[in-house]
């Protein structure tokens, strides 16, 4: 007998209601907190935005030409989707000539909105949605095109015009990426903003920590960044919390509630600060952290004093220990000796650095060896820039040179940029540049000219056969040419032809052949800063008082700046602490900040941070006092030993806002806008290697010179033997006769 359809709905209605009886306990079990958290835990997006400023664009960009057209390159992460984007065109115009002119914005070469400029002048700013992909060359391309209808005929050159275009550094893209998605040390350091943290475990240092902490900072600074330093925060500590808003449900925790509604908060227990490693506040986050012993226990002590208000919600409590173990691993166990890693700091993706790993980090992330970061960590022992040695050249194609070729019409441009660490090895600097060109014959009889430029400067030209085949321009290269970045440029300058104008002028194919290369020599110390940057590319020591591990956020912000500026090496280095009042003894060329150096007898002298003297050769050059937030650099010799000598001027030193090499001179003072002054007191000939700019004959008489004297004086009695041989030969013939 089968049963009847209501005895089975009431046994279905039974089962629910058990179900639900069951389940209920659960649900009372949840708590506001415990919500929020798991909330927390499930959100990965980071936001974020580049302006041209970040890419040291501080300048605007002006388009005037009557056929112009720039390409920024703004960095996103590579390999990561990116939502949510908008680029923000900021620009003005100005439009003096008559006819017509337009503007056409492009993102990744797909064109985006065109304007008709109308006379006179306005603004050109445009909002623009990029679209929501992977961009795995890690960079969103914006191109700006100006046109200015100028009644040109078709022979006529591009040339400047009334009309202009002004693209401010102002310019930025906004985004949001899931920084889950990052997934490899590789795509962690694409992803670093333009002004990147620096975090260390606090305003006190150990030398280890401290060591590793200035090397990585250089390393980012020579990846085009502004890296700023800050220490985890402290109890006591004073904090800025605009903008910080509690997550709805964690309002009711003390640690959240006292952080919220005031501009500056003093910290007052350490569970703050877990509530602040909670929030992603930016007083506790950093894009690249030095992992040790010390640092992890100020999050461990931050996270369980958080953990024990937590305590009283055991929904909570569970649910922050699933978020402690998900996205605070760097305060569960120490990095392993000399390892980097890529680890979660709350919903951020930072890099993390052992102790003892500064160097090798450095090394690894340098653009040789970089892409090859693939994995979430790696064990680095050792990484060291790949430099020519010895003899041997170095080619420019493994520089970032192109071996490509390209077509001329008028004029065209090769480049290759590279650091100076890239091309010279202990001691050595570029002496010799050899380039192999070769250029199509066009329809002009006018042969095309190909020109040397490194970082501007003109080194060597030559008109070319331009036949096809392979043509060589060696020139040397002088020391006031080079610099921390170095740029090398060929330009091609053809005749365009176009017979009484009724032709389009075509290009003609050139190309810089992948045989062209960079020979180191040795180094040639002449008292400047260009005679040593060299050195201090090589094994240099850096010389620091021992009261710099007791202010070390400002200490390593100095060090950085000018370790950068004057081409210290970041994985070779050596960091040697000199106690209070006492002098150092370097072993080698030497970058010493505030350390009096044994032997020197330096021009520049700062006494009590408060006298500025500058020593001439018969009386002082300046003596003057009431100056602040200045410094001083000076070339210096000791003990056999070249070197740098740095000094501060005034109680607050200036830290330089924008980049800057020491590259002039051999004295500097350094400001807020970089130096200020510039002081040349060695020999004008100074920064130019032997033979530089000269002929053949050069190296032949300099190695030589030593005998110039004797040879003078021997072909003068030559001379005279040849005269009193002829005497007595006439006399001969006089008598026979």
């Amino acid at each position: 007998m089968h049963p009847a359809p209501h005895s089975h709905a009431a046994r279905t209605l039974c089962r629910a209601l058990i179900a639900a009886g069951l389940l209920l306990p659960l649900g009372a079990m949840a708590s506001p907190a415990g919500d929020a958290l798991r909330r927390l835990l499930g959100d990965d997006w980071v936001t974020r935005d580049t302006s041209l400023e970040d890419l040291g664009i501080r300048e605007p960009v002006v388009l005037s030409n009557s056929d112009a057209r720039q390409e920024f390159y703004l960095p996103v992460p590579r390999g990561v989707p990116i939502a949510d984007a908008t680029l923000d065109f900021d620009a003005r115009y100005i439009k003096g000539e008559p006819g017509r002119a337009s503007m056409v914005l492009w993102v990744d070469g797909v064109p985006q909105t065109a304007q008709r400029i109308a006379d006179g002048e306005g603004s050109a700013t445009r909002k623009l949605n990029v679209e929501q992909r992977v961009r795995d060359t890690g960079f969103v391309r914006l191109a700006v095109d100006w046109q200015s209808e100028i009644a040109q005929r078709q022979c006529e050159s591009n040339r400047a015009t009334a009309n202009a275009l002004m693209v401010s550094p102002r310019t930025r893209l906004s985004y949001r990426y899931d920084a889950s998605a990052i997934g490899s040390l590789d795509e962690a350091w694409s992803t670093l903003p333009g002004k990147p943290v620096l975090m260390v475990a606090g305003a006190k240092l150990d030398q280890q920590a401290f060591d590793s902490a200035w090397r990585m900072g250089v390393a980012m600074e020579r990846s085009g960044k502004r890296v700023a330093v800050r220490a985890f925060p402290a109890v006591g500590d004073e904090i800025d919390t605009r903008g910080l808003q509690a997550p709805n449900g964690l309002g009711q925790v003390p640690a959240f509630a006292a952080l919220a509604g005031n501009d500056k908060h003093k910290l007052a227990s350490p569970a703050e600060i877990g509530a602040l490693l909670v929030m992603g506040a930016p007083a506790v986050s950093g894009d690249v952290v030095v992992a040790d012993a010390a640092l992890r226990a100020r999050y461990t002590e931050a996270l369980d004093a958080l953990q024990a208000q937590l305590a009283q919600d055991a929904d909570a409590a569970e649910a922050f220990k699933a978020w402690r173990q998900r996205r605070m691993p760097l305060a569960g166990q120490d990095l392993p000796s000399k390892e980097i890693r890529l680890a979660p700091l709350g919903k951020q993706a930072v890099i993390a650095v052992a102790a003892d790993a500064g160097a090798q980090g450095a090394g690894a992330f340098d653009t040789a060896w970089r892409r090859i970061l693939v994995t979430r960590q790696a064990q680095v022992k050792a990484a060291e820039p790949p430099q020519a040695s010895g003899e041997d050249g170095m080619r420019l194609t493994a520089l970032g040179g192109s071996s490509a070729s390209f077509d001329v019409v008028a004029r065209g441009d090769w480049n290759a940029t590279f650091a100076l660490a890239a091309v010279s090895a202990d001691g050595g600097m570029p002496d010799e540049l050899v380039m192999d060109l070769a250029a199509a014959p066009g329809a002009s009889a006018t042969r095309p000219v190909a020109s040397v430029f490194w970082n501007g400067i003109l080194l060597a030209a030559k008109r070319m056969d331009a036949d096809g085949h392979p043509e060589r321009l060696t020139a040397r290269v002088p020391g006031y040419a080079l610099g921390l970045t170095n740029a090398v440029r060929v330009t091609f300058q053809r005749q365009p032809v176009s017979v009484d104008c009724n032709e389009i002028p075509q290009g003609y194919p050139v190309n810089v052949l992948p045989t062209s290369y960079v020979k180191p020599g040795r180094a040639q110390p002449d008292g400047t800063f260009v005679g040593l940057l060299p050195m201090l590319a090589g094994s240099p020591q850096l010389l620091v008082p021992d009261t710099y591990l007791a202010d070390a956020p400002a200490s390593l912000q100095r060090i950085i700046g000018i370790a950068t500026a004057s081409g210290v090496s970041a994985t070779r280095a050596a960091l040697s602490l000199t106690p209070a009042g006492q002098t150092a003894k370097p072993g080698g060329p030497f970058l010493a900040m505030e350390v009096a150096v044994d032997g020197a007898k330096p021009m520049v002298k700062v006494t009590d941070r408060k006298q500025l003297t500058v020593d001439g050769k018969n009386a002082p050059w300046l003596d003057i006092s009431g100056l602040d937030n200045l410094s001083t650099a000076e070339v210096v010799r000791a003990g056999g030993q070249d070197g740098l000598l740095w000094h501060t001027l005034g109680q607050r030193p200036a830290m330089p806002q924008t980049p800057f090499v020491l590259n002039r001179g051999n004295i500097a003072i350094i400001g807020a806008a970089g130096p200020l002054a510039w002081i040349d007191s060695a020999n004008p000939a100074a920064g130019q290697p032997p033979g530089a700019g000269a002929s053949a004959f050069f190296e032949w008489r300099n190695y030589l010179s030593w005998s110039v004297p004797a040879l003078s004086v021997g072909l003068l009695i030559l001379l005279l033997i040849l005269i009193a041989a002829l005497r007595v030969s006439r006399r001969k013939n006089k008598d026979s006769k």
